[in-house]
């Protein structure tokens, strides 16, 4: 009969190590993400010349953030995501549409980031199947195609803002 592994021969585990508290990780930091995101969106509103100010603080605009427009002139796939966030919490979904087509099928994927990643913390067996699916793979293609497509159709003239 074999007796049991002394402590000096017990491999030594780190917590941060380890692929559970790895994957712990990336679910809390995606979900504090997200909650960042959708509170600027209630916090943030758009003034009349388009840029981007704190509710509380009226007259303080944001500076541009789109580096492809600064420096080029020219927009890049994920221009107008911040104002048409603003405008899906505002409630307006046609002033989102025409300022990123795309920003509805970005702004569900922000929302579904709070469910999904609760249950993934409290590790729901359906979660952590769902996760290990090609899923998640799966629909974040769809959205790099989503912006880019809509991107390339608005550069080219073939989609009108």
């Amino acid at each position: 009969m074999s007796s049991p592994p002394h402590a000096a021969e017990l491999p030594i585990l780190d917590a941060d190590d380890s692929p559970i508290a790895s994957s712990r990780g990336r679910h809390v930091q995606m979900l504090i993400i997200a909650i960042g995101i959708l509170m600027l969106a209630f916090a943030l509103r758009v003034r009349p010349d388009q840029r981007v100010e704190l509710c509380c603080f009226p007259g303080w605009a944001a500076p541009e953030a789109c580096s492809s427009r600064v420096w080029f002139g020219i927009e890049c796939p994920g221009c107008g995501l911040t104002r048409a966030f603003i405008r899906i919490a505002e409630g307006d979904f046609s002033a989102a549409w025409r300022l990123n087509p795309a920003s509805w099928l970005l702004a569900l994927a922000v929302v579904f980031q709070l469910p999904y990643r609760s249950l993934a913390l409290l590790r729901v067996h359906p979660v952590e199947r769902f996760s290990q699916s090609a899923w998640p793979g799966a629909f974040g293609w769809v959205l790099i195609v989503a912006l880019i497509g809509q991107w390339l159709l608005r550069i080219t003239g073939l989609a009108s803002t």
